[in-house]
């Protein structure tokens, strides 16, 4: 039996793992870079390498921690302080940095990392959101404004779904723009810009601000949230704008 057992130890260890298209590691591109600069580039590889030097985490685990946190922070944030949901909140924010700088120095961006990563980060941000409104720390209206400037998500597909439909070709079938002319998919995501990255930033410091100024019952630290926040919705606007005008000059993000 112990050497049946070894067998299949040592044929699972062997056997590469299955996997799909979602979960198929990737290489990093020039475009998912945050900053496109040789000395961060430098910092993450240096931030990440422990990481990179193991085979049991992958970058999508980090992404599945901040889900984690996420989860932790709506069940019990009645019982937690402030300063409980600020650290918890700060290791969400953290691992935003851990699982994209570790998928890009370790050629393992994945499908399914670019969809749930942009959807972590904004639970994490509206679960912290949710959180200051149950406590009566935050005004509703600040979300209703977060809210509707995050429906480019659906908007920007919605839009080259419908220009898809009313642009077929004689034969019925829409098409790429590129030259082999091969059926086109929707691609259900847009590219990032400067300004929505800005936007997620500022919502963060901001939100970090006021649970500070909660915990340490710091006026002065509550208004700079409330400056940070609006300036948060300022660029999450422009970001807004700059998808439908990118959207408008080529109207068929197809692949």
């Amino acid at each position: 039996m112990a050497k049946l057992l070894a067998a299949l130890r040592s044929a699972i260890a062997c056997r590469p793992p299955t996997r799909g298209a979602l979960t198929e590691f990737l290489p990093a591109e020039e475009q998912d870079y945050p900053i496109l600069n040789k000395h961060y580039i430098a910092f993450e590889r240096a931030a990440v390498s422990f990481l990179c030097k193991q085979d049991v985490i992958e970058p999508n685990h980090i992404t599945y921690f901040r889900l984690g946190v996420c989860l932790l922070l709506v069940s019990f944030y009645s019982e937690l302080s402030y300063l409980s949901i600020l650290i918890l909140a700060l290791l969400g924010g953290l691992s935003d940095f851990f699982d994209g700088a570790f998928a890009r120095s370790a050629s393992k961006k994945t499908r399914l990392g670019v969809l749930i990563d942009p959807l972590a980060d904004k639970i994490l941000i509206f679960t912290v959101v949710y959180i200051l409104i149950m406590r009566k720390a935050l005004d509703p209206l600040y979300v209703l404004l977060m809210v509707i400037l995050e429906t480019h998500v659906l908007i920007v597909p919605l839009l080259s779904w419908f220009y898809s439909i009313f642009k077929r070709s004689p034969d019925g079938v829409a098409y790429s723009t590129s030259k082999n002319k091969r059926p086109a998919t929707i691609v259900l995501k847009t590219k990032p810009v400067l300004m929505g990255k800005l936007k997620v930033s500022l919502y963060m410091f901001a939100l970090l601000s006021l649970m500070l100024g909660k915990a340490g019952n710091c006026p002065l630290l509550v208004n700079l949230a409330h400056g940070l926040l609006i300036s948060g919705i300022c660029a999450g606007a422009a970001a807004f704008g700059i998808y439908l005008l990118r959207w408008s000059r080529q109207p068929h993000p197809l692949s």
